[in-house]
């Protein structure tokens, strides 16, 4: 008794992948620690690396592998030059991964107009449902937290120079003294970085790129309860319903409860329409059948049409071991 195979519903492959993806990301957050602690105890003993001399056919190959990366990057931004329409955008692709965040932010910004200029197609749940979906990109989020991060440094070097000129020259040449020993290292952006920021300064006479990512992130910062939200507004777009983001994740609180399940542990589950309680549910008819031969799961319904809605779904699902009483 098991879901049909390579259904996104089989739950025992769903929770599995997660349980598995966490334990990883654990893992590397523990080694990430670890080896910060030994670089911050070695200091000034570390050794640098002597550059390895590369052969002629390998900087052949990296240059030509550059040179295609490039045309397809030009390629790209031609492609996207031309879209005007938020829908001309959706039904776009791209074949790199710095045309793919342009494309996104591009859409980010139109549904930002939208919404602002009170566009009958405009709405919040367009525009974070993008915004989702850019930030689940992980090469956006890479190179975004370069750019944060030099934003950061150069605060602080201004910060540093106002309170340098308060100090009096006596405290000038202790903090003089104490710069050499510290030594902040400079923040250098990657190519790709430097990329995405002057990106960043485009968009058209409705504002900036950087101007439609600062709304959303604000609209999103501004939900009192944003999986509330989520589930009552957004319910028709969580992934893999969304049109922006295809990739299946189980949420927080559906790991909370599948994790009960597993202990054998009671739960009780209140969630709307397509928030991801048939992945428990059936979760659960399989673990029972897993345990016990002859395991029963009830299921409790208000009225005759979910009975029938329910069963037919479950029958898919298990092959016809379904019985309505």
């Amino acid at each position: 008794m098991a879901p049909p195979e390579g259904s996104i519903f089989d739950p025992a492959k769903v929770w599995k992948e997660e349980k598995a993806r966490r334990t990883v990301a654990k893992d590397l957050a523990a080694l990430e620690e670890s080896n910060k602690a030994k670089a911050a105890a070695e200091g000034s003993k570390k050794k640098k690396k002597k550059d390895v001399k590369k052969t002629t056919a390998e900087m052949i190959k990296e240059s030509n592998s550059a040179d295609k990366v490039l045309k397809d990057h030009v390629r790209d931004l031609q492609k996207l030059s031309n879209l005007k329409s938020l829908q001309a955008l959706q039904d776009a692709t791209c074949d790199t991964s710095s045309g793919k965040i342009h494309r996104m932010i591009k859409m980010l910004h139109f549904a930002v107009s939208d919404l602002k200029n009170g566009n009958v197609n405009g709405s919040e749940a367009e525009v974070l449902d993008i915004l989702w979906a850019l930030e689940e990109m992980e090469s956006f989020k890479n190179l975004d937290k370069e750019i944060q991060k030099e934003k950061s440094s150069k605060k602080e070097d201004k910060e540093d120079k106002k309170k340098s000129k308060k100090d009096s020259k006596k405290d000038k040449k202790d903090s003089k003294k104490d710069k050499k020993e510290e030594k902040k290292e400079k923040i250098v952006l990657s190519a790709d970085a430097k990329q995405l920021k002057e990106l960043y300064k485009d968009g058209d006479n409705r504002g900036s790129y950087k101007d439609s990512l600062k709304f959303a992130r604000k609209l999103m910062s501004s939900k009192k309860n944003l999986i509330s939200f989520q589930l009552l507004e957004m319910n028709d777009r969580l992934p893999p319903l969304s049109r922006y983001n295809r990739k299946f994740r189980l949420e927080d609180w559906q790991c909370a409860v599948l994790e009960a399940i597993d202990n054998r542990s009671s739960a009780v589950v209140c969630a709307p329409t397509s928030s991801g309680k048939t992945l428990l549910s059936t979760y659960t008819c399989k673990s029972v059948a897993d345990m016990e031969s002859n395991g029963t799961v009830l299921f409790v319904l208000p009225s005759e049409v979910l009975v029938w809605q329910v069963a037919s779904t479950y029958y898919q699902f298990f092959k016809g071991n379904v019985t309505i009483w």
